[in-house]
């Protein structure tokens, strides 16, 4: 138990990109043929995932509030812990689901900014990113400890 505690007394580097997509900035996207379900996960947490020939291919989750938008002075929607099967990559799954929820949020939610966040590092998530039609928004390099950022820096697109 206190090894499981430890895990979480510890300093964590940040290194990610935050894009964002408005109203103004949606692209339509076309239908790639998967039924995209959703799940009510918490007051805080959505699933949205696919199923194909009874397994979930891809989930994405929606938070309502994340933390780390305080670093930027933003607030609402940030979609994250996006993950396709290795056989379903490169069928545009990712970009059409979070394009979908993006669409979701901003004409049905009237939310004004939906984000999504990624490691600096993950390439392929970033061409879906903006395939679906998020912009770059804020680079953030970051530690944090527990709830506390610190060292920031950022720099806007």
């Amino acid at each position: 138990m206190f090894k499981k505690a430890l895990k979480y007394l510890r300093v964590i580097p940040i290194d990610v990109f935050v894009y964002s997509i408005t109203k103004d900035s949606l692209v339509t996207f076309e239908d790639i043929g998967y039924k995209i379900q959703k799940e009510n996960i918490n007051e805080n947490k959505e699933k949205f995932f696919i199923v194909d020939n009874g397994r979930i291919i891809h989930q994405s989750f929606l938070f309502k509030k994340l933390f780390l938008l305080r670093i930027i002075n933003k607030k609402g929607p940030a979609i994250g812990e996006c993950a396709t099967i290795s056989e379903y990559k490169g069928k545009s799954i990712y970009p059409f689901v979070i394009n979908y929820i993006a669409h979701e949020e901003l004409l049905n939610n009237r939310h004004e900014e939906v984000f999504i966040i990624v490691n600096s590092n993950n390439v392929s998530s970033i061409k879906g990113i903006e395939k679906a039609g998020f912009k770059l928004h804020t680079k953030i390099k970051a530690k944090r400890f527990l709830v506390f950022h610190f060292a920031v820096q950022r720099s806007k697109n």
